[in-house]
């Protein structure tokens, strides 16, 4: 991952989602492979970037960065929501298999993905009082 920037901050982030089909149903291979290419289309769109993505029959992996502007709470609402939607249009099998029009599950899993510990955010954070000492007031000191 880099640093990117914007007009208004410096960030890094980047975000490990998955989900499954409702009631974890198998998806077929060749919904799989066009799920793939949705979620790559609805990605490049929104400005998120794809590091890695797997659609399993049962389960979707993918592994993004956005930016600050976009809650994980968007990004897999946008996932789930378009994809189902282009999904259903371009599959209509898929609606004999999903009875009540839903494709996806409500649940899902996100987690934070960085380069620096949990641990060494903390002990950064703990250890700022004492990097300031002997400094002017109202000039903090940089990150590292």
């Amino acid at each position: 991952m880099e640093v990117e920037r914007s007009a208004s901050a410096v960030y890094e982030i980047a975000y490990h989602v998955v989900w499954c089909p409702k009631y974890r149903r198998n998806l077929p291979e060749r919904v799989q492979g066009h799920a793939k290419t949705v979620l790559r289309t609805i990605c490049e769109a929104r400005g998120w970037q794809i590091h890695a993505m797997e659609v399993m029959p049962d389960h979707v992996h993918l592994f993004l960065a956005a930016r600050p502007i976009d809650s994980p709470v968007a990004i897999v609402k946008a996932l789930k929501g378009i994809s189902a939607k282009v999904l259903f249009e371009s599959h209509p099998h898929l609606r004999t298999m999903f009875r009540k029009g839903h494709l996806w599950s409500p649940s899902y899993y996100v987690g934070t993905v960085g380069h620096v510990s949990k641990e060494t955010v903390k002990r950064y954070v703990q250890n700022q009082k004492l990097r300031t000492r002997g400094r002017p007031a109202g000039r903090p000191s940089s990150p590292r």
